[in-house]
């Protein structure tokens, strides 16, 4: 994005909202070709989960979309802008940690999520440093509205909650090492470079990183008449894998309903197993009030290896979220059932309900 130059005034606002999702800000100053914003998110709410002998609930922080700060600064030179990007996370009680044995995380964790360098130039976006790697993000592409409650990544809803065996007793095996999306490489250092929009709509992306964690992947993002299409596609080398995975997700603006799919899979080395998911969700927005849309949901995951050899894992899920636009605020609740299975048991299914908002300044 390039920012006006504006010539000698320093402008300070508070409460604008940058246009990519995620990325609000409190403060955006101008001068000249110099820019600075600073914003962020919270994202808090309540967690209440059975695992098939008790009900527990819990304070937590919403790992879908977990509370960060960000600060981007940079200089537009016209046809290139170059700049700096700082993005902390910061967690207490995360959906992600909270369980039957740990109802309150006795920290809270800090993350170092970006700290990068970047150069948008007009033959592409060059980035180096601690950040998105090429193939970040590729499995969750999704329209429906109802992410921050619900995605193709099904274990961030209640991930810490541990499984019980049939005849009660806790396991250690938990949602989050039974559920994963396969998505491409994470944040970490790395450089990369992403290529300028070709044709009517790809752009292709590449990194390399530490530990050899390389990747390339090409997102796809168009209207047809009606229909918003949005999609993307990696391959990336993790450390004893070769992973391919992708997602995919069309609306159709005029009646809100929305259809997302998402599958991976992982080569590992050892020929030990075949870890593979397919992720399935419909989606359906509207503006029933005047202050926010409204949207809702319906998804199902499935997996297969993910856990160990012969392990299986399904999931239903229902989202709904309500916008409140004028004060950057989504409310939103969710429901998830979760089902597994080793090779030589099955588990008792955890159902979790999550309901909280998330507020971005």
């Amino acid at each position: 994005m390039h920012h006006h130059i504006l010539p000698t005034v320093c402008l300070l606002t508070f409460g604008a909202a940058l246009p990519t999702a995620g990325q609000a800000q409190v403060v955006n100053i101008q001068d000249g070709g110099f820019s600075f914003t600073f914003g962020g998110q919270i994202n808090q709410g309540v967690l209440f989960a059975d695992d098939g002998v008790e009900t527990n609930s819990f304070w937590v922080d919403n790992d879908n979309s977990s509370t960060r700060l960000r600060a981007r600064a940079a200089y537009d030179f016209g046809t290139y802008v170059v700049g700096a990007l700082i993005e902390y996370e910061f967690e207490f009680n995360s959906t992600a940690v909270v369980n039957q044995l740990v109802p309150n995380q006795s920290f809270s964790v800090s993350n170092e999520r970006k700290f990068e360098l970047f150069a948008e130039t007009p033959y592409g976006k060059f980035s180096y440093g601690q950040g998105d790697t090429a193939s970040n993000g590729t499995s969750e592409v999704d329209l429906s509205g109802t992410g921050v409650i619900g995605y193709s990544g099904v274990a961030d809803l209640a991930g810490g909650m541990l499984f019980r065996d049939q005849a009660g007793t806790l396991t250690m095996q938990n949602v989050g090492g039974n559920f994963s999306n396969l998505d491409g490489n994470s944040r970490q250092e790395r450089f990369r470079y992403d290529t300028p929009t070709l044709g009517s709509g790809f752009v292709v992306s590449a990194s390399a990183g530490e530990d050899d964690r390389n990747g390339v992947a090409v997102n796809y993002n168009n209207d047809f008449g009606d229909f918003t299409f949005a999609s993307a596609i990696s391959y990336n080398e993790r450390q004893g894998a070769d992973r391919m995975n992708g997602s995919v997700s069309v609306k159709h603006t005029p009646t809100g309903i929305s259809v997302t799919f998402a599958s991976g899979s992982d080569d590992l080395d050892d020929n030990s197993r075949d870890p593979g998911f397919n992720y399935v969700k419909v989606g359906y927005e509207r503006d029933f009030f005047d202050f926010g849309s409204t949207a809702l949901s319906v998804d199902y995951y499935d997996g297969e290896d993910i856990a160990s050899l012969g392990s299986n894992s399904d999931s239903f899920g229902v989202q709904v979220v309500q916008n409140i636009d004028r004060y950057n605020l989504e409310i939103y609740g969710g429901y998830r059932s979760y089902s597994a299975s080793s090779a030589t048991e099955s588990f008792q299914d955890v159902d979790a309900l999550l309901i909280g908002a998330r507020y971005k300044f």
